[in-house]
């Protein structure tokens, strides 16, 4: 482990890591608000009653309460309901930097890395989603920082930080659990992991020292999730986690799948994204079986390296304990964003594993090999980059265009009976609450038949792929139709 403060810093390393925030920011001013950051304003930040203490697993509770107060004081915007989720973003960039120089004073490795954990564009579409997943993976990295630092110091001063250490942790992985439920189990045993190994180095003689530790790793951290997810948890309702998989090999798919999604073909020349689609696919499996090779050849040299160890650990534990609770109680895995903390736990363990000194020539080649495909990973990273919509809501990527021509329907021809698609209820109804200039009714429910709608209504804002024949069956005028998304509008004109 080294010293964070002994290199010097990287100016190239600072750049990647302004331009990573940046460019969310511009991600949460440019695209359209989503279904499930609708949702979340509309059931959890705008009602007039305290709904964010609501027991719901849609319900992230400190980005609900975070987005309640942003949207109280600046009014509602696209921006101001994703602030929460961009404090979340600098954060997790802060920590995501901190944590590199603290694994390897190599600059390449260094750089390899944090690409890796902040371009990733499975981690970038959550950094700026208004959802909690930016804040837990924050504290998750945070975490592996403060324990980091802690053992990076010289052994006088280890013991004197020991319980601010572990209190600064407990309150970490309380606000983890609190951003996000889905990381519970990882962040637990993540904790857990952390607080022995910066115990270990730091053993007391007296039983006294020992409940003092525990209980600066236990009470900070429990006073902080009682106060804010307290009464959630206590009147959690049975039957919330409904989205998930049934197996480990397709909670893995999803992340190495969002971990790969969608080489830009305007940022890449035919050519080079040609191979980016396809050899793009071999990153990952290359990548695992060089953490297998190096993890064997630490081994063999018995040099074992914590951050790698508890990483590792903390991730294979999780998903036991998350196979444990499917077949038991049928609680379906994590899958795609719920399964993100798979991703971070992995790529911490890859960079640590490639940053620890071996002194065999085989040694030293698996760590050079490693090092080379994290910088492959992050080259591809970047060329993913994309600037106006989310893998897992793709077809949302146009609402404020869509209710745009509705609003200007609205002005001109007095449209006010819109009924819409499933996949663009909520973020319609968002854009009409946000907006307060329209005489547009509330748009309804979608019916509980998929892609079916009621009838009467003045205007349709339909999924043209599946609702081509309803629109032509109806005698609707076509007014809007983007091909990318397949949101389309039919207006019912006199």
């Amino acid at each position: 482990m080294t010293n964070e403060s002994s290199p010097r810093h990287s100016p190239f390393l600072i750049g990647t890591a302004v331009f990573a925030f940046l460019w969310t920011v511009a991600r949460a001013a440019v695209q359209s608000v989503t279904i499930d950051e609708a949702d979340t304003y509309l059931a959890w930040a705008s009602p007039a009653w305290a709904a964010h203490w609501t027991p719901h697993s849609n319900n992230h509770v400190l980005n609900s309460m975070l987005m309640r107060l942003v949207t109280s004081i600046f009014g509602a915007s696209p921006i101001a309901l994703r602030t929460p989720a961009l404090i979340g973003a600098a954060l997790y960039i802060v920590a995501a930097y901190c944590l590199v120089r603290l694994v390897s004073q190599r600059r390449m490795l260094q750089w390899a890395l944090f690409v890796c954990l902040t371009y990733s564009p499975f981690v970038m579409d959550y950094l700026v989603a208004a959802r909690g997943y930016s804040m837990a993976s924050a504290f998750l990295l945070w975490m592996l920082v403060i324990a980091a630092r802690h053992q990076a110091l010289d052994p006088a001063a280890r013991a004197l930080e020991l319980v601010r250490t572990c209190a600064l942790i407990s309150i970490g992985a309380a606000l983890c659990v609190c951003a996000n439920f889905s990381f519970a189990i990882a962040d637990g045993l993540t904790a857990l992991g952390l607080f022995l190994w910066i115990c270990a180095d730091n053993r007391r003689e007296h039983r006294r020292e020992y409940l003092k530790t525990l209980a600066a790793f236990t009470l900070p951290g429990l006073a902080v999730a009682y106060f804010i997810v307290g009464s959630v948890v206590l009147s959690w309702p049975k039957g919330q986690f409904t989205w998930g998989a049934d197996s480990l090999l397709k909670t893995v798919g999803s992340v190495v799948s969002a971990s790969l999604f969608e080489p830009n073909d305007y940022l890449l020349n035919p050519r080079l994204h040609h191979y980016f689609v396809h050899l793009g696919k071999l990153l990952y499996p290359i990548l695992a079986a060089l953490v297998l090779w190096r993890v064997v050849m630490m081994a063999v040299e018995k040099r074992p390296n914590p951050v790698a160890s508890i990483c590792g650990a903390a991730l294979l534990a999780a998903l036991a304990c998350h196979g444990f609770l499917f077949l038991a109680f049928g609680i379906l895995l994590p899958l795609d964003r719920t399964a993100m903390w798979v991703l971070l736990l992995f790529l911490t363990v890859a960079g640590a594993l490639a940053a620890a000194p071996l002194t065999s020539a085989a040694g030293r080649v698996s760590g050079k090999a490693l090092t080379v495909i994290l910088a492959a990973i992050a080259c591809y990273n970047i060329g993913c980059l994309r600037l106006t919509y989310f893998k897992e809501w793709k077809y949302d990527a146009d609402m404020k265009n869509v209710y745009a021509v509705l609003t200007s329907y609205n002005h001109s021809r007095g449209v006010t009976r819109v009924a819409a698609n499933w996949r663009y209820v909520g973020a319609l109804n968002c854009y009409r609450q946000m907006s307060g200039r329209e005489t547009l009714e509330q748009i309804p429910d979608a019916p509980s038949v998929v892609n079916s709608y009621p009838p009467g209504y003045q205007a349709y804002v339909f999924f043209y792929p599946a609702d081509e024949e309803f629109y032509q069956h109806e005698g609707l005028k076509l007014v809007y139709h983007d091909a990318f998304t397949g949101a389309a509008i039919g207006v019912r004109l006199p």
